[in-house]
């Protein structure tokens, strides 16, 4: 073997080495990235959930309070009948 093929094949393995552990390093920081988002993706589920759920309590709420506006509304609206017959009596 020549000291012209030596040094070949010692840059050759150089660069397959840094061609290795660059493909590592990549892969390494792909599954890592992969990793962070999947935590925070479960983390905003969480948070977008337990929105919902505090939106679907206050429109039950708000369906109630409604509810009780249309009732007041309606005996309103009985008296308001009584007293124009009254007037209508009276007038």
């Amino acid at each position: 073997m020549t000291h012209q093929m030596a040094l070949d094949i010692a840059q050759t393995t150089t660069i397959a080495t840094a061609v290795v552990v660059t493909a590592v390093i990549v892969v390494a920081g792909l599954v890592g990235t992969g990793i962070y988002r999947a935590r925070h993706a479960g983390a905003r589920e969480e948070g977008y959930r337990l929105l919902a759920e505090r939106s679907a309590s206050s429109a039950e709420a708000m369906a109630d309070e409604i509810k009780g506006v249309r009732d007041e509304l309606g005996e309103v609206r009985q008296r308001l009948a009584a007293l124009e017959k009254l007037l209508s009596q009276i007038g």
